[in-house]
């Protein structure tokens, strides 16, 4: 009898210990800001109106450096980097308000923000995981990049681009399993 009740507590430990996917490691990557999700982010972006907004709206928009983290400072040689795809293009395929940036030297300043959200998640069962034969992992959030060029506390030029959602499944089998996570240096492993 006391033999059936190892057994029977093996196999539920065993049984716990395959479907609990809780147990799995996850990282949750947030680029500090005030916004909730790609939408209000770009809400806020398209209120900024080269050549009528003014850099006191752009900060009551949430695109202050020195209030917004990891908001980042560009020269006029980094802002024209940034903005054009080529440095050696036509001057009529240049934005007027690149064009305006490298005229005023360095009256022109830019401002490059990257808020985002990333969650990755590992699903599935802890011992397979433990024992290196699956993992998987789900990464979700979104991505937003804005460029706002100013000369003399005047925007003259915007810049956006993200991705409002990202959705990516990762799945590695090693049909060995811990056989196949041998150091490199036997000539074992991957």
């Amino acid at each position: 009898m006391a033999s059936l009740q190892k057994t029977a507590v093996v196999m539920c430990i065993t049984a716990l210990l395959c479907g609990c996917s809780h147990w799995l490691p996850g990282l949750k990557r947030e680029v500090s800001h005030s916004w909730t999700d790609f939408a209000a982010v770009k809400q806020s972006f398209d209120e900024i109106v080269p050549y009528e907004t003014t850099m006191e709206t752009v900060r009551n928009l949430g695109f202050d450096p020195y209030a917004t983290p990891n908001m980042q400072i560009l020269n006029q040689a980094q802002v024209v980097e940034a903005a054009l795809p080529s440095p050696l293009q036509e001057r009529s395929t240049i934005p007027q308000g690149i064009l305006d940036c490298m005229q005023a030297g360095s009256r022109c300043v830019g401002y490059a923000l990257e808020p985002s959200r990333i969650e990755m998640q590992r699903v599935g069962y802890f011992l397979l995981e433990l024992l290196n034969f699956r993992r998987e992992t789900v990464t979700t959030g979104w991505k937003f990049a804005a460029l706002i060029v100013v000369i003399d506390k005047q925007v003259v030029y915007t810049q956006w681009s993200g991705q409002p959602q990202i959705q990516s499944i990762e799945l590695r089998t090693n049909p060995l399993g811990p056989l196949q996570s041998i150091d490199p240096a036997f000539g074992l492993g991957p």
